[in-house]
């Protein structure tokens, strides 16, 4: 059993591949990305502008589906990891928003 499998086998909630557009609003900065992934408490992003550790946003993912909601969360930017100009960061979700 390799390192990287122990620790994800560690985590309290899967994270389930979603690849789906999600919008991030900063007061009244809006910004497009992509959800990676998604858990029970965090959601990774790829977008290509710059955030800051700490800075907390609301992401809306729509639904596709008429018999789920749409994911609408207030989350806080936690790690973030750079390949050239395309950004993937890490983010915990603060609360489930009405």
């Amino acid at each position: 059993m390799s390192l990287a499998t122990r620790y994800q086998e560690k985590r309290d909630y899967i994270r389930m591949r979603v690849e789906t557009p999600v919008t991030l609003t900063f007061g009244d900065r809006t910004l497009q990305c992509v959800c990676v992934d998604l858990s029970g408490t965090g959601m990774c992003l790829e977008l290509n502008d710059e955030l800051n550790i700490g800075d907390e946003a609301v992401a809306y993912m729509p639904s596709y589906q008429n018999k789920f909601d749409a994911l609408n969360a207030c989350i806080r930017i936690k790690r973030v990891m750079q390949d050239g100009d395309v950004y993937c960061y890490g983010a915990e979700i603060i609360e489930i928003l009405g």
